[in-house]
């Protein structure tokens, strides 16, 4: 089954560098399919570059959402009343490069399930831009340490051959003169998909769905750290990795079970300590302490969807 498994990757392979020779993926719109010229700004068309809902405008002052402009307030409804409940987000800030209509949708589905991984770097480029919009290139550079993909479970990841936010943060970084930093956190077990899931159906999802791999915990002390992922709807997949990210003491409760041999598979072992984490990781037999966890966690989506309240 291994070898025919891997003989039906070959041919694949093959067969989209076949297409991709016959029919130039820069001859067509990444969100319709037209036929452009190589000189299109991120590849789209003039009818999809002006369809896409660019995040110009007022957006939310916490979570990067588009906000209209007869809101009367700085943040969206839903954060509103999670700061009013006395639930914030764990992160810190959001920005969203666009709202999520139907070329958004379009260009996300053709990357994560169309097998385009070509439009992840170009995602990455919009996501960069927009940053540049709204800071300047030379405040943007000195603002994070490095970014960090959602990840995504191995499993998936075995799949659909990438990780799809991997490619976007993959695009974003190198524009940006960062860092990008695909493994510092694991997905430690499958979840249910989002879609369909209520705000409160979401956060149970989510919890405790992942872990810092021992051997990077010293990187993420004090660190200034941009989440890179495609859609923002409630924020719980966010709102968890800079819960684990910003403090990592409370994470040995959520890796019992399901998931705490999973990060064992991967040669890291977490353990707490001392009211602090000691990692050992196994490969390389070395052992130290995290004193703390990191010291700003923002996020970057491509796509703000409409605001959505947890209840």
């Amino acid at each position: 089954m291994t070898e025919i498994k891997r003989a039906g990757e070959l041919i694949k392979t093959v067969g989209t560098g076949l297409l991709d020779l016959v029919y130039p993926q820069d001859l067509y719109c990444i969100c319709c399919g037209k036929i452009i010229d190589g000189t299109r700004a991120y590849r789209l068309c003039n009818e999809c570059m002006t369809s896409i809902r660019w995040n110009t405008g007022r957006h939310c002052e916490k979570c990067g959402r588009p906000l209209a402009e007869n809101d009367p307030g700085d943040m969206c409804f839903g954060c509103s009343v999670r700061e009013a409940s006395g639930q914030p987000h764990s992160f810190d800030k959001g920005y969203a490069c666009a709202g999520y209509g139907a070329c958004e949708q379009s260009m996300i589905f053709a990357l994560k399930y169309g097998s385009r991984s070509d439009i992840g770097d170009t995602l990455g480029e919009m996501m960069y831009d927009r940053m540049v919009y709204e800071y300047g290139r030379d405040e943007l550079s000195g603002m994070y340490d490095f970014a960090l993909p959602v990840p995504t479970h191995r499993e998936k990841k075995s799949k659909r051959g990438y990780n799809h936010a991997e490619l976007m943060a993959r695009g974003f970084a190198k524009r940006a003169g960062l860092r990008c930093e695909p493994d510092v956190v694991v997905r430690l077990r499958p979840t249910l998909p989002m879609k369909g899931l209520g705000p409160g159906e979401r956060i149970a999802n989510i919890r405790g769905a992942f872990g810092i791999r021992g051997r990077r915990l010293p990187q993420i002390a004090g660190a200034r750290i941009l989440l890179i992922d495609d859609i923002f709807t409630t924020g719980a997949t966010i709102d968890e990795i800079a819960r684990v990210l910003k403090y990592p003491d409370q994470c040995e409760d959520d890796m019992q079970g399901s998931g705490r041999h999973e990060a064992r598979d991967q040669r890291d072992d977490i353990t707490q300590g001392s009211g602090k984490y000691e990692a050992h990781d196994q490969s390389a037999g070395k052992h130290f302490k995290a004193a703390e966890g990191a010291a700003r966690v923002d996020f970057l989506a491509f796509a703000g969807a409409a605001d959505i309240v947890v209840s």
